[in-house]
């Protein structure tokens, strides 16, 4: 075999061996979690020895998960002895309001990605997660985290809109809504807005607490029931949010919701889409490309949609003045118009 050679510049073999090692970052930052060293931590345990104490853990085996949490910036360890970081204190501690641990409790994600292999070969997934049943269990974990990390994109989202300066009184509608973080944001800059939270109706539940805990709740309604057969009705609403939901739906699903969301809508009315998006290519940026895989582990048909898919499906149900919008997050929020009478 003949031996190929590669240039000066071009990465060595050590990319190889990080890619395949890349996993411990995860599995470190998982064992934390579902151990309590965050907890442990914040009850003032600042010694490998008072942290195992505490959690019932080997000395040795505390020692070294904290000293990599240390390399990771999760803890800082001054002289000698640990402690949180502002970081970890506010995000991984479970008794702070802005905890986003809870998924990484259950290592669903960790377990449905060691299906890849199958997946790939197969085209099937490990779980699916966008029925009914999985729904109902899965997403109420997720969606706290969830919540903590899109509030910021979700402001921006509603400034962009003109929420409560150059739109006011918005009817608007959050399908498959989770915690109701897009609608939320809505509410919260317009204060004559009105949202229609739309899910199955376990999740509903959660998010019942979440427009509570915001003080929203008294401009909230529901419309309970799955986003592909419930009736959405007829020019109701001037907004349409879909907040990370068409990469689980897939290709087809989707196409049908966006014909049935534009007759929910007024003339004039926008939908919003907030999903991850490849470039037109599929070559970057790294996160909403990786994340199609996560979707082919964990649904039956999803996907993540280049900008071109977009304007073409958006364009064939009829909504007109495609624009990608950025706030600040990993992907720019795309807004049709729905024109004409």
């Amino acid at each position: 075999m003949t031996a190929t050679t590669i240039g000066p510049h071009e990465p060595g073999p050590e990319l190889i061996w990080q890619l395949q090692f890349s996993f411990a970052a995860s599995r470190v930052l998982t064992a934390a979690v579902q151990l309590g060293v965050f907890d442990a931590l914040a009850r003032g345990r600042d010694s490998a020895e008072a942290v195992a104490t505490d959690l019932g853990t080997s000395p040795r085996g505390t020692r070294m998960l904290l000293d990599a949490l240390v390399a990771f910036g999760l803890v800082a360890k001054p002289e000698g002895r640990y402690a949180l970081s502002p970081l970890a204190r506010c995000y991984l501690v479970r008794d702070s309001a802005d905890y986003v641990g809870g998924i990484l409790e259950t290592d669903a994600i960790y377990q449905n990605w060691a299906g890849l292999v199958s997946a790939v070969r197969t085209g099937r997934p490990v779980q699916r997660v966008e029925q009914k049943e999985k729904a109902e269990a899965f997403f109420p974990v997720l969606v706290r985290g969830l919540h903590v990390m899109a509030r910021e994109p979700a402001r921006r989202m509603a400034e962009a809109l003109g929420a409560g300066t150059r739109a006011r009184g918005l009817q608007v509608l959050d399908v498959a809504c989770g915690s109701g973080i897009w609608g939320i944001a809505v509410a919260e800059a317009d204060a004559a807005a009105r949202i229609t939270g739309q899910d199955f109706p376990g999740v509903l539940e959660t998010t019942k607490q979440y427009y509570e805990k915001h003080g929203v709740a008294a401009r909230c309604d529901f419309l309970p029931g799955d986003l592909r057969t419930v009736d959405l009705g007829s020019a109701r609403y001037d907004l349409a949010l879909l907040g990370n939901i068409v990469h689980s739906e897939g290709e087809v699903a989707s196409r049908a919701l966006f014909h049935r969301i534009f007759r929910a809508l007024r003339p004039g009315g926008r939908i919003v889409i907030l999903d991850m998006i490849p470039n037109d290519a599929r070559s970057g940026p790294p996160f909403p490309v990786m994340f199609a895989l996560n979707m082919l582990v964990n649904t039956a048909a999803g996907d993540t949609y280049t900008f071109a898919e977009y304007r073409a499906w958006l364009g064939e149900a009829g909504f007109a003045g495609l624009e990608a919008i950025d706030i600040g997050s990993h992907s720019p929020m795309i807004l049709g118009v729905k024109s004409g009478v």
